[in-house]
């Protein structure tokens, strides 16, 4: 697939509205992972927002597995391409960028008092 706005093969806009209705409205999200180091190829995918029981079995695992905390995250997010994505390092490796990317981060606001 060439950079694009493409989904994945077989995935209509009745899935995608039947995960947005499980996950939450803004919680799925289009990837484009590199096939090659060029670049010039790319997958799409398909991934949601990680929720709290995930984060916190993804970060269980950090220190002591690194490798199984990556895989606790696609399992968990990757909605298309799981098989795919997890028989490739280079696949795997820019799923699990896209993911990390989709992790939910709160930004406070700090005042002196």
């Amino acid at each position: 697939m060439k950079e694009g706005n493409s989904l994945p093969d077989g995935i209509t806009q009745e899935i995608i509205d039947a995960w947005k209705k499980r996950y939450g409205q803004q919680k799925i999200k289009l990837g484009e992972l590199p096939i090659n180091e060029d670049r010039t190829q790319f997958l799409a995918v398909i991934g949601r927002v990680p929720d709290r029981k995930t984060v916190g079995e993804f970060e269980k695992w950090m220190d002591k597995d690194p490798n199984k905390s990556k895989e606790i995250l696609i399992n968990a997010c990757l909605l298309t391409e799981k098989e795919q994505v997890k028989a490739d390092d280079f696949l795997f490796y820019g799923a699990f960028d896209f993911l990390t990317t989709l992790l939910p981060v709160a930004k406070s606001n700090i005042k002196n008092l």
